[in-house]
């Protein structure tokens, strides 16, 4: 298969995977919030969407460096590469914060899927770590070449990059914000 095609498979996993993430995000929020109870074409279920598609969205996110390895003549990655942030003979940088969000994503996944057997505060804390995943892996996909060049500025121009700027910054820029003022919200409603 041409490096060109495993670089773009490579992008369209990266992105479907980071798509799944923000919009199972939106639904952990809205969980959260106790927004979530009061839509009705959800009938009760939101916690099991928000779950697979959570799962999904990280084993593409997760899957996605493998064609880039395959690609070894353009990308010049090893496996190593992928696992050892900085290491990268291209945009080591760039890939960096893909591999911190990949690590963030792995522990915030594995806590999730043992939620049963840690303390409710423990893994609510480890689990704000999906804002973090969702800012680097938006760093990552908006900085890197789609052409895995050595340096190349940032073109918004770029069809993936624009729809990612102007939609999906916005997003993950403010879910956050709405989850710490709805926590606060339920907090003070408790006390109160």
């Amino acid at each position: 298969m041409p490096d060109d095609l495993l670089l773009k498979i490579a992008r369209v996993i990266g992105l479907l995977g980071l798509a799944l993430l923000i919009v199972s995000s939106i639904g952990g929020t809205l969980l959260a919030s106790r927004t979530a109870q009061r839509i009705k074409f959800l009938k009760g279920k939101t916690f099991t969407y928000h779950r697979t598609i959570s799962i999904v969205g990280a084993a593409l996110f997760l899957l996605h460096p493998v064609p880039l390895l395959l690609a070894h003549t353009t990308t010049g990655m090893r496996w190593w590469n992928v696992f050892v942030p900085f290491t990268a003979p291209k945009q080591g940088i760039l890939i960096a914060w893909g591999t911190v969000a990949a690590y963030t994503l792995l522990v915030v996944t594995v806590t999730s899927l043992n939620i049963k057997k840690m303390p409710r505060r423990q893994w609510r804390i480890l689990h704000y770590g999906t804002y973090l995943v969702l800012g680097l892996g938006l760093v990552h996909a908006l900085t890197i070449s789609n052409e895995f060049a050595r340096y190349e500025p940032f073109r918004i121009e770029e069809p993936d990059k624009f729809l990612l700027a102007v939609v999906a910054v916005p997003i993950v820029l403010l879910f956050p914000i709405w989850r710490i003022i709805t926590a606060q919200r339920l907090r003070a409603r408790k006390v109160s």
